[in-house]
């Protein structure tokens, strides 16, 4: 098939056309691929506008060929033939046609460049993903059937998908992001192999395992890609944690859905039935940020007011609202509360709270992080004591009566610490 003048792969190919003809004059041929080419064909909205292209010119080649032309280029990826350049203020991606080996052992493979399109869309991860836009033309290339599984609704490996899982075990996971994604049915041969080399895992680093779990969290819809994973029994490699758990893994990603569509509030929903420690372990296994792991260890929290009441008195929401983490509100735990407790508990007493924390913020602006009238020396002046354990527990005892009685002054303060004196 040729591309269609309506189609918005016709704006691809036009938004490629200057690089596609300084390639030509060199001899040099130039496809366009990628979630444009598979998007276009499936009706599905582009989230980014960035494209992707693939040719038989080598990565030093590229950039002496788009230099005359581009805003921009960057080089970062070129060792594994990736040439990045801004085009008319459009972001593009070059890369060498691939013909890669692989070590069984490694998590890498050997990059190998290759001179044919068709060697390249057979080391792609799917058919659906392994179709191509010839830029001279507009003839899609399509060596495997992606066009006809994706109308199908099929997902397929382009080789046999041991060989495909073998040599990138993490499109084992991958495949689960796309069946959630999509709607995708996988062929009987690809549960299978999933099945059986789900170990393969085990040379995948936990960074990319975990950016893939994060990008299948977001979905509107996870249960379909999760449901791959329990049946394939991956689960058991990815996430070893709630596998193991005796814990209701689809119910868990119904109610992931509710939450934000934030990373902290998604994965906080999904290990929301592990107990706090396992649920920071299970996560710690990633390496997330220090930020993320903080932000879930806060919302999980929330698991004692599942079907308990939530304070709306003034001195716990104060508390409450004091150990939040930094830039995290305590609105947004109220809001996650809401979306992750079971529908028929009532959420009368969040909005309770939420009314109450309204009407704190309007005379407190330093709820988040209450500041004390007088500081350190002064306490310890007061006391007649040198900086120390004494000055740190009157500080205690002073942020306790700014919980219970809110904001008050110096003179206030010293009384106080008189009283106790």
């Amino acid at each position: 098939m040729t591309v269609s003048p309506e189609s918005p792969l016709a704006e691809a190919l036009e938004a490629s056309r200057p690089i596609h003809e300084a390639f030509a004059v060199a001899g040099h041929r130039l496809f366009l691929v990628g979630g444009v080419v598979r998007d276009d064909l499936a009706d599905c909205a582009r989230t980014d506008a960035d494209y992707d292209l693939t040719t038989d010119a080598r990565p030093e080649v590229i950039k002496t060929l788009v230099a005359p032309f581009a805003e921009a280029i960057w080089a970062q990826g070129e060792k594994f033939g990736t040439i990045g350049a801004t085009v008319a203020g459009r972001d593009f991606e070059i890369t060498t046609h691939r013909a890669d080996e692989y070590d069984r052992s490694s998590r890498k493979p050997v990059v190998v460049f290759g001179d044919n399109v068709n060697d390249d869309l057979a080391r792609r991860d799917f058919t659906v993903n392994a179709m191509a836009v010839d830029c001279a033309d507009g003839v899609l290339i399509d060596p495997f059937g992606g066009a006809e599984d994706l109308a199908a609704g099929v997902l397929r490996t382009p080789l046999a998908p041991d060989i495909s899982f073998s040599d990138d075990p993490l499109r084992m996971l991958r495949a689960a992001r796309f069946i959630a994604t999509f709607g995708f049915a996988a062929v009987p041969e690809l549960d299978a192999a999933v099945g059986e080399m789900g170990d393969r895992m085990a040379i995948v680093s936990v960074e990319r395992v975990r950016d893939e779990l994060t990008k299948l969290l977001l979905l509107p819809d996870l249960a379909p890609g999760f449901a791959f994973l329990v049946n394939t029994r991956l689960l058991v490699h990815v996430l070893p944690g709630v596998a193991a758990a005796d814990v209701d893994v689809l119910g868990a990603t119904r109610r992931a859905v509710r939450a934000a569509t934030d990373p902290a509030s998604r994965w906080a929903a999904l290990l929301l039935d592990l107990s706090a420690t396992d649920r920071l372990s299970e996560l710690a296994r990633l390496k997330p940020s220090g930020n993320l792991t903080a932000t879930v260890a806060w919302l999980g929290s929330a698991d004692r007011w599942l079907t308990a009441t939530y304070p709306s008195d003034r001195p716990s929401l104060r508390r409450a609202a004091a150990a939040a983490p930094t830039d995290e509100p305590l609105e947004s735990l109220l809001t996650f509360l809401a979306a992750v407790r079971p529908p028929e508990h009532s959420s009368g007493d969040i909005e309770a709270a939420r009314s109450e924390l309204a009407a704190l913020r309007a005379t407190e602006p330093d709820l988040d992080s209450p500041d004390l009238p007088i500081d350190g020396l002064t306490i310890a002046a007061i006391l007649g004591v040198e900086p120390g354990p004494a000055v740190g527990q009157a500080v205690a005892r002073l942020r306790e009566h700014r919980f219970d009685h809110g904001p008050f002054n110096a003179d206030v303060a010293a009384a106080l610490l008189q009283a106790d004196a």
